[in-house]
């Protein structure tokens, strides 16, 4: 019997849709209406969430995380030319691949320390390993701050979204209370709030988790290479059209 629910393939698709909504502002050099950010600060929650469906459901992790990475280098590179191209380096901050590549390893490093390891003491190196390429990742991959600490509580906590949307819910109050920011007559500035920092708004990643029927959805070359293929397309797109708009 058919599980009710989302697949992975289609719960991707729904966030390339809003990331795509979110990116618009490349191509046209500005927002296309006020606070547009809050409705796509779920996707790489999401797609922090269902990395880590793929890393217990996938047959070789090796080859999962080779082609994340080698999607990253080849984004990043791609973003260089473009940006050298066009004189525009607003795709250069867009590398979520690495982020996810990163978080991937860090869970694979968490997994072999729980699996494999012996000793306390190569459990311990081995977790403390994790937890380092971990915090790395959150100060220097795109969005790690947000996306990492998800991708390692839907590692620890996988199969149980209840106590996931919590964790969740925690993650995005504390991003909520750090991101409130003051004008000069101590008043509190909703419009950035609401419209720049507004990463706490991820929480609304979590009826999508809710969703998810544990079902991967179509397995064809389209549904496997969607992603890597449009996110980098798409901003180099954007990119050189805006840019051409501009002149």
């Amino acid at each position: 019997m058919q599980k009710i629910g989302l697949s992975s393939f289609q719960l991707k698709f729904i966030a390339l849709l809003f990331m795509t909504l979110d990116n618009t502002v490349i191509l046209l050099n500005q927002e296309p209406f006020p606070y547009y950010h809050i409705f796509s600060r779920f996707v790489g929650a999401l797609f922090a969430y269902l990395l880590v469906q793929g890393f217990f459901h996938t047959s070789d992790r090796a080859k999962y995380f080779i082609r994340l990475a080698a999607a990253g280098i080849i984004m990043w590179a791609g973003n260089k030319l473009v940006a050298y191209l066009t004189g525009n380096d607003a795709p250069i901050g867009h590398s979520m691949f690495l982020t996810l590549a990163a978080g991937f390893g860090a869970i694979w490093i968490f997994q072999w320390s729980r699996k494999n390891a012996e000793t306390i003491q190569s459990k311990l190196i081995a977790f403390t390993a994790a937890a380092v390429v971990a915090v790395i990742a959150m100060i220097y991959t795109e969005g790690g701050f947000c996306i990492i600490p998800v991708i390692v509580a839907s590692y620890f906590l996988y199969g149980k979204k209840w106590w996931l949307s919590l964790v969740i819910i925690v993650i995005s109050a504390i991003l909520a209370v750090t991101s409130i920011t003051y004008s000069s007559s101590g008043d509190i500035q909703w419009d950035v709030f609401f419209a720049v920092n507004c990463d706490w708004a991820m929480v609304t990643v979590i009826p999508f988790i809710l969703l998810y029927n544990g079902r991967r959805g179509p397995k064809n070359g389209f549904a496997k290479w969607m992603f890597y293929v449009y996110y980098p397309l798409h901003i180099w797109v954007f990119t050189i059209v805006g840019t051409l708009l501009q002149q």
